[in-house]
């Protein structure tokens, strides 16, 4: 089984694109690949059309390790992504009734039986591809909706928030972290320092090449202003097998640049534009 290196989220949804939601998806993707040591190299957000939806999954099939899709798999008219994603993988798309049974079991108790063109409605969602290449995934007995994987590379996953975080770590932590090397775990580093990032950017073009030159090429060094604060926060993050190394510029930093280590949690603060001391 392929190793797991590299991943990307594909959005599809006209709500997201002309602002009707907000994605949150992909910022949970991200901060959790992160913790996993998956570097996360593409989001992309696309409208409810096929054509966009076949070029993205193939695209992104042939470049990375990992690969979600998020929204697109309710009950109406726009909502496409099965049948588009059978299609760009010259897959039938059929009525699924371990699905079905699934979905009438857990759904007799809290709402009605449905009828006609209601009914119809309803049975798309439980419309999967199908093929040798597709697993139907079911996390729990209480989540009817399965994870359906292509290649074990393309993962459709529904769009609601709740729904999505849970699935995706259910997902990793019960079926792919076998495929995820341990040495590759990230490890970030912060200092905060309240010079202007003018300032700091020279020191700080010359600590990455030094990185480069000294063969860290997984090294990335970034500084991320908080206006309201008047500070600036660096950024220093390599695999935790370079920590050590990292340390080195956590000290240079300090030191030069009128710098303190600070924690993730009061980063996030900063980032959330949360001034810790009043």
């Amino acid at each position: 089984m392929s190793q797991i290196k590299t991943a990307a989220i594909l959005i599809i949804g006209d709500e997201v694109l002309n602002g009707k939601i907000q994605d949150t998806n992909s910022r949970f993707f991200a901060k959790f690949l992160f913790e996993k040591g998956i570097q996360l190299q593409k989001i992309l957000v696309i409208g409810d059309e096929s054509q966009d939806i076949i070029e993205s999954v193939r695209e992104l099939s042939s470049k990375y390790d990992f690969i979600v899709t998020t929204g697109g798999i309710g009950s109406t008219h726009d909502d496409i992504t099965y049948e588009s994603i059978a299609k760009a993988f010259d897959l039938n798309l059929e009525l699924h009734q371990e699905t079905v049974d699934k979905m009438i079991k857990l759904r007799k108790s809290t709402s009605k039986q449905l009828e006609g063109d209601a009914l119809k409605a309803q049975l798309r969602m439980a419309t999967l591809p199908k093929g040798s290449n597709v697993e139907n995934i079911y996390l729990n007995e209480e989540l009817w909706v399965p994870i359906v994987g292509i290649n074990k590379k393309l993962y459709i996953f529904p769009g609601v928030p709740q729904l999505f975080e849970k699935m995706v770590k259910g997902l990793v932590e019960q079926h792919l972290n076998s495929r995820i090397p341990e040495e590759n775990k990230f490890i970030r580093f912060y200092v905060s320092t309240k010079l202007s990032e003018s300032e700091i950017a020279p020191h700080l073009t010359q600590l990455q090449k030094k990185a480069q030159d000294d063969g860290f090429e997984d090294v990335k060094i970034g500084s991320y202003p908080h206006l309201g604060l008047q500070v600036n926060t660096i950024s220093i993050l390599a695999r935790s097998k370079n920590k050590d190394y990292l340390r080195s510029i956590v000290d240079y930093s300090i030191k030069n640049l009128q710098g303190v280590e600070i924690d993730s949690k009061l980063e996030d603060e900063y980032s959330n534009n949360v001034d810790p001391l009043k």
